[in-house]
């Protein structure tokens, strides 16, 4: 009788639980691992913005004509890295010119390439990746929460765009979700011994 009412109250605890949680993967933060997202700048020293009408504050920008783009939020852009950690890649688009600096939570992880020559690589980030005279970077992230901003370092137009992507960016479950999930494991316990023992009771005597 005992075990039937732990069972109960597990059981009980477990439904209640799943009802009310929302056991989709929930996003860290506005970054998809693996999307592009087109950002604004402007003057030297200033902090980038996303772009109009994502960001209000942002500027205009021309989205992509070639790989899928999302025009990014206001800053600070924000995600979870998983346990092997994430890249935050940086690049500029259009004509080439521009280089930035990029920060986490504050603190520099260093500046984009140096810009070559003269080149334009039009609106879509894949070819500005490809082209060796555009301005990119790449930096390594370790496991956890990150809060990233770009600040232009050199913008000789004052006005522009460029793309970042996070490479790994992880999706994380909601606690809720988890609680139930160890429950369940419980209640799957609890039922194999309330059975285990309901078998050596009515085995039949010698």
């Amino acid at each position: 009788m005992k075990n039937i009412s732990v069972l109960r109250a597990l059981r009980t605890m477990f439904l209640g639980l799943t009802s009310t949680c929302v056991c989709q993967p929930s996003l860290a933060g506005p970054i998809v691992g693996g999307t592009f997202y087109q950002f604004g700048f402007t003057d030297p020293g200033v902090a980038a913005s996303g772009c109009q009408p994502d960001d209000p504050a942002g500027i205009f920008c021309l989205a992509s004509s070639g790989a899928p783009t999302l025009f990014a939020d206001s800053p600070a852009w924000t995600f979870n890295a998983p346990a092997s950690g994430a890249v935050f890649s940086v690049l500029d688009a259009f004509t080439n010119g521009e280089q930035f600096e990029v920060f986490d939570f504050g603190a520099s992880l260093g500046l984009t390439s140096l810009p070559a020559g003269a080149s334009d690589c039009g609106d879509d980030p894949v070819p500005c990746l490809a082209d060796p005279a555009m301005s990119k970077g790449d930096f390594n992230l370790a496991a956890g929460a990150h809060s990233l901003t770009i600040v232009s370092v050199l913008s000789p137009d004052g006005l522009g765009s460029g793309y970042f992507i996070v490479d790994n960016a992880v999706v994380t479950v909601d606690e809720p979700g988890s609680v139930a999930l160890a429950l369940l494991g419980l209640l799957g316990i609890m039922t194999w011994r309330y059975r285990s023992a309901r078998v050596f009771v009515r085995a039949p005597s010698a």
